[in-house]
């Protein structure tokens, strides 16, 4: 066996040390790239599905280029963007076109729905029987049925949430009919009247009446008679606003029952001036009703506050506005 010599071991050593040291040297450059790279899973890109091959007849029905097929002015959005809040109008549950006036303004949902629920109990009263109806009970259902008439229209068009707006068209047109129809007691009128109280029980309890289709948006003209509104109308400032602002203690009783009234009055005095009613397009007859809606909704406000005076003096105007009116006009 070769011995080697010395010097030999020792370039052996040497040559040894210096591989040691760039090993080293090269693991230290590969941690220092590790730690300045962030870590990175590796996947393969996943499998992408051919492109559909459409027939002729499915290419044909689809325009190239839906634009070019367009007529008209584009709209503005910009514009649109930044249109007020006032000039657009809330849809309650979706239901039918938009309607430009604010009926929440004059009327709130409760005073709808407590007043459907007031007349639901006094039809019940007035078709006890078919003589009751045919002694007066008629006259009454007449008085009623356009009121109910007016607050199916007025929810039906409401600008916010309201009980029963999905059927209130339907319904609006139904008791429409019917209050037209009462001005006579005859055992006809007595059978629609009993249909029409027990559509009226069935949506206070909670169903749904079976009733036609109907548009949103009323046509006012033909919602109510101005005879049968004027008499509910009587029947707020005569038979109720009256005695309840007599003095404070009255009202004080009556605050919640007041504002209830003045709503309705406020409401039924923008109804008897839309289209088509009796006067509608005469201008002072026009004032005579301005008048009246506004002291109304005045009346409602104060009473909200709590305030005596300022009600008070609303309802002298609205019995002024009442006088002077039928001093000209008379239905």
């Amino acid at each position: 066996m070769k011995v080697a010599d010395n010097g030999s071991i020792r370039k052996e050593n040497a040559l040894r040390s210096i591989e040691i040291e760039l090993l080293g040297v090269c693991l230290l450059a590969c941690g220092m790239i590790a730690a300045a790279t962030p870590t990175s899973v590796a996947t393969e890109p996943a499998p992408q599905a051919k492109p559909p091959e459409w027939s002729q007849d499915v290419l044909d029905a689809f325009f190239d280029d839906a634009r070019d097929t367009l007529e008209g002015q584009r709209p503005d959005y910009e514009h649109l963007s930044n249109s007020t809040p006032a000039a657009s109008t809330t849809l309650a549950q979706g239901a039918g076109p938009a309607t430009a006036f604010s009926w929440s303004q004059l009327i709130d949902a409760e005073t709808i729905e407590t007043e459907v629920k007031r007349l639901a109990e006094s039809v019940a009263k007035a078709v006890k029987s078919v003589g009751q109806f045919k002694a007066d009970g008629y006259k009454l259902c007449r008085r009623d049925f356009s009121g109910l008439a007016v607050l199916f229209g007025v929810a039906g068009e409401y600008d916010g949430q309201v009980r029963w707006q999905d059927v209130a068209p339907g319904m609006r047109d139904e008791f429409s009919r019917a209050g037209r129809n009462a001005k006579v007691g005859s055992d006809q009128t007595f059978q629609e009247a009993s249909q029409r109280k027990q559509d009226l029980d069935d949506l206070v309890r909670g169903s749904r009446p079976q009733v036609p289709a109907a548009e949103r948006a009323a046509d006012w003209g033909q919602v109510a008679d101005r005879p049968p509104l004027m008499q509910r109308m009587n029947q707020a400032e005569l038979g109720r606003l009256k005695p309840w602002l007599a003095d404070q203690q009255q009202f004080q009783s009556h605050r919640g029952d007041a504002q209830h009234e003045a709503q309705l009055v406020a409401m039924i005095a923008e109804v008897i001036g839309r289209d088509g009613f009796e006067f509608w397009d005469e201008e002072e007859y026009a004032g005579y009703r301005r008048e009246l809606r506004q002291a109304a909704g005045e009346l409602a406000k104060a009473a909200a506050a709590d305030n005596y005076e300022a009600a008070r003096a609303a309802n002298v105007r609205i019995i002024k506005a009442c006088t002077d009116c039928h001093a000209d006009y008379r239905g």
